[in-house]
């Protein structure tokens, strides 16, 4: 992703029209091979989106799936999106890091397969688990970016669960700090 960027903060010091550039989806994401590369462009004018299209395709030599989003936009859900997974070609920053909010999943759990010991052990592997922020006993509020890797951790230890995905609210904020 390092050269990418690189790529695109030339593309953006070039071009005047440009605000920003994000970066979002699965190659974001760290997902394989992403066989393609979503991109946003902000803008306060309006942007050919077919030349932009080429010029970033023969720049990254990738297939990109392009949005164009003015500043005028802001009822667009693409919005969500960025603000839940898009890095900041501009800030080389992720923006819900940016703006100190983090996209949540809430998590209800059932613990009632288990052993008293079993129990015991899940709930000290738990505590190990950092960024988690817990609501009540067997409800848990998880950054999004971790919600796989928490998904993964109930699955182990065979956990029944539901999981639901809060895109903007309620937002956990960020200490300053």
């Amino acid at each position: 992703m390092k050269q990418t960027v690189k790529k695109l903060k030339l593309l953006l010091a070039k071009n005047k029209d440009i605000i920003d550039i994000i970066l979002f989806g699965s190659f974001v994401k760290g997902k394989g091979n992403a066989s393609d590369i979503d991109i946003a462009v902000l803008s306060e004018v309006s942007i050919d989106r077919l030349k932009m299209k080429k010029e970033l395709e023969v720049l990254l030599g990738k297939k990109i799936d392009l949005q164009i989003v003015t500043l005028h936009d802001y009822s667009k859900s693409i919005w969500i999106a960025l603000i839940r997974e898009g890095f900041s070609v501009k800030h080389d920053v992720f923006l819900h890091q940016l703006y100190k909010i983090e996209p949540l999943v809430l998590y209800k759990y059932s613990l009632k397969e288990l052993t008293a010991s079993k129990k015991v052990m899940f709930e000290r592997a738990l505590k190990n688990f950092a960024g988690i922020q817990r609501i009540s006993n067997r409800v848990i509020l998880v950054p999004i970016g971790k919600s796989e890797e928490f998904n993964d951790f109930l699955k182990i230890w065979n956990i029944d669960f539901d999981a639901r995905e809060y895109g903007l609210l309620p937002l956990m904020r960020k200490e300053e700090g």
